[in-house]
């Protein structure tokens, strides 16, 4: 067996354990992100970096729950949706929405550098 067939049964097994019912959410996510760092074709990163951001935001939806519950805070005090907005570096209603509209919590677009596309015409020869 050569590493490249190790390194596929390793990112298997990580992804396995991952999708595990019992596996907890952050730890999801670190499972996910070592088996980023074993991944060869930049595809399957691709692939594999999705299932972590995705992840990551069902993760960050149950820390802001177990906060909201005061779980593991000083105290046993609850946050406050302001608290909440404060660590996720986003504004309080923003994750007061995103926590009861889904499963996730994310930064939008624009808060991740990421610009609208201008579409430029094609020039002659450049294959589109």
């Amino acid at each position: 067996m050569d590493n490249v067939d190790m390194m596929a049964e390793q990112i298997a097994d990580l992804v396995r354990r991952a999708n595990a019912d019992e596996t907890a959410a952050a730890d999801r996510v670190q499972l996910l992100a070592t088996a980023v760092g074993l991944a060869v074709d930049p595809l399957h990163q691709l692939e594999l970096m999705m299932l972590v951001a995705d992840t990551a935001g069902r993760a960050a939806h149950d820390a802001a729950g177990r906060a909201l519950r005061g779980e593991g805070r000083p105290g046993g005090k609850p946050a406050t949706w302001s608290e909440i907005g404060a660590a996720a570096h986003l504004a309080k209603d923003t994750v007061f929405r995103q926590y009861h509209g889904g499963a996730a919590l994310s930064w939008s677009p624009a808060s991740r550098g990421v610009r609208q596309a201008v579409r430029r015409p094609a020039t002659e020869g450049e294959a589109r």
